[in-house]
């Protein structure tokens, strides 16, 4: 087996093997055809990692055989070296050849020198074909270079793709989520209550005068805001159980009833869903140490407002 062969066999066949892997048959013309569809950035991505290790590989021939190319070149400088360079040198090494079964020196002198000549021939067969092997190489990493550089510009087309589809997605994602809050909002409201606050199901509760309580008490700071649950018309009272209240009668026939009020700030008149129209406070029967807001839904008659209140929009 050759120098050549030897040396770089099993790099010629894991090279071919890889490269098969990374560009099987027709692989040049799917790259250099136009992309009907925009890859996705895994295949992208692949296809650029894809295309990086086929160039990797061409440029690591590449070197291989150079360096080939470096060491028959030196073994053709070396037995050049030895041959006779003009007639003298010719005659003495026919006298060495002559004293050579006397001398053992003479004998190594002697088959270095038919050793070189033989095989210098052969050598130099080498270096060309490493050469014409060069070229070739030279020719598939400018190749793959320039499948790199498209890989990468797939990889750029496909990322702004998958941003601009994320982008869709979280725009049809907010729509849909603000339709949704709207009509939830058109259905049920907006809770009375702008700010921090809790409540529990008081429905039907006892109270003072064997009364039972016939609507749900938000407890929150005083001044806290109260706003319009929906669209309608409020106007103002004031009365020993309820303290200051609000009555708004929104436009689809319900009455909210807002008891305990701190303030009022919107006494008549239209108002818009989350209008601020007065604030939590303690008028009325309820304690200083509790301020509260004590709402209630009128349908017309009373109903339990906990499960509504659990459906508004905050």
């Amino acid at each position: 087996m050759s120098f050549i062969t030897r040396r770089f066999a099993s790099t010629i066949v894991a090279a071919l093997t890889l490269a098969a892997f990374a560009f099987p048959v027709n692989a040049t013309a799917a790259i250099v055809q136009p992309q009907t569809l925009t890859l996705s950035v895994s295949d992208a991505t692949a296809r650029l990692v894809s295309a990086e290790t086929s160039h990797a590989i061409a440029q690591q021939r590449i070197a291989d055989i150079q360096a080939t190319m470096a060491d028959l070149s030196i073994l053709i400088a070396d037995a050049e070296a030895l041959q006779p360079q003009n007639a003298a040198e010719g005659v003495v090494q026919v006298l060495k050849a002559y004293g050579a079964p006397f001398s053992d020196s003479l004998m190594d002198q002697t088959e270095a020198v038919l050793s070189a000549a033989t095989g210098l021939e052969a050598l130099r067969a080498e270096r060309d074909a490493a050469t014409a092997e060069l070229d070739t190489a030279a020719v598939n990493a400018h190749d793959s270079g320039f499948a790199v550089t498209e890989a990468i510009d797939d990889l750029a087309v496909a990322k702004v793709a998958e941003a601009e589809r994320k982008a869709a997605e979280a725009a049809a994602k907010k729509a849909a989520e603000e339709k949704a809050r709207a009509e939830q909002a058109e259905k049920y409201g907006i809770f009375p209550v702008a700010g921090a606050n809790s409540y529990i199901d008081s429905w039907g509760f006892a109270r003072s005068g064997g009364r039972s309580h016939k609507g749900t008490d938000i407890m929150a700071k005083s001044g806290t805001p109260v706003v319009a649950v929906k669209d309608g018309t409020v106007r103002v009272k004031n009365n020993g159980l309820g303290g200051l209240c609000i009555y708004l009668n929104a436009d689809d026939g319900t009455e909210y009833y807002y008891a305990h009020l701190s303030s009022v700030k919107r006494a008549s008149g239209r108002v818009k869903a989350g209008d601020v129209i007065g604030a939590v406070g303690s008028s009325g029967n309820a304690s200083a140490s509790a301020p509260h807001l004590h709402f209630e839904i009128h349908t017309p008659s009373a109903v339990n407002p906990y499960s509504y209140l659990k459906k508004m929009i905050s």
